[in-house]
């Protein structure tokens, strides 16, 4: 299976594209993640560090405090914009229908 058609870059929740196989369509949409943890609680590494004993560790060589500070810089962004709900986690649910009657609203999902 083998959806032709693609997400938009930037897509909203609700969002689906559709493909038709053996008279069966499956319909992929966009569902916000119900998880309410911010970024930073999800991903280890996300503050950037000097301490090469951390999940955000910079990495060794030259230019390490400029190299911090952008990437502190970087990391504030993303939580600002999470915070300003500009952003959102999701995932993607796949619901089968044939002849127009839903068969399954969740079949598969991928969060």
């Amino acid at each position: 299976m083998a959806f032709r058609e693609r997400f938009d870059r930037y897509v909203c929740e609700g969002d689906s594209i559709a493909v038709e196989i053996d008279g069966f369509r499956v319909t992929a949409r966009i569902v916000r993640d119900d998880c309410p943890d911010s970024p930073d609680e999800r991903q280890d590494g996300f503050w950037p560090s000097l301490n090469i004993g951390d999940p955000g560790f910079i990495g060794p060589g030259n230019n390490f405090r400029e190299r911090l500070t952008k990437a502190q810089a970087d990391a504030e962004a993303v939580m600002d914009a999470w915070r300003k709900d500009e952003w959102f986690y999701c995932g993607i649910v796949l619901a089968i229908e044939r002849e127009s009657v839903e068969l399954e609203s969740h079949a598969a999902s991928l969060c």
